[in-house]
């Protein structure tokens, strides 16, 4: 079996929902990492956890929620993070969607914010619990992916 990664994309706390071809999520979690930290290690903590999923979760398809550019400093640090999370996946298909298309296709309304979106996919997966937005945020990702493709789930 083949998993998909749905990814929120961050320096300081990246959500990562893996699921099934059928939309099933298997594993919800976010990768945290220490903003005392320069930016190579923050990285590398990203890197090395993705890796180590990887590992376990065999992997067909990579989706994310693309950057935005609102602050200078952050929308660099996010797309380093985007940077070395799409090479952790060269050997996958890739498909990202722009956070107004992810809430407009999981909630009906591109100017849904994170509750919206949360609340949506647990109606969905009910029994989900996330530790923060970014989880949320993640399986909304997962779940765009899901309804753009005519998955039933």
């Amino acid at each position: 079996m083949a998993y998909i990664f749905a990814f929120d994309v961050s320096m300081s706390s990246t959500g990562l929902c893996i699921f099934t071809e059928r939309g099933i999520p298997e594993k919800i979690t976010s990768i945290q990492t220490n903003s005392k930290d320069e930016h190579k290690d923050r990285l590398k903590t990203i890197a090395d956890s993705v890796l180590e999923l990887r590992n376990i979760y065999p992997t067909s398809l990579m989706v994310y929620e693309s950057g935005f550019s609102r602050y200078s400093a952050s929308t660099q640090a996010i797309y380093k993070s985007l940077g070395i999370i799409q090479y952790l996946f060269y050997d996958c298909e890739q498909k990202s969607y722009a956070p107004s298309t992810v809430r407009k296709i999981v909630c009906g309304n591109g100017r849904a914010d994170k509750k919206d979106v949360e609340r949506t996919v647990l109606k969905y997966w009910p029994n989900l619990s996330f530790q923060n937005d970014d989880e949320s945020d993640a399986c909304g990702v997962a779940l765009c992916w899901l309804i753009d493709n005519n998955i039933k789930i």
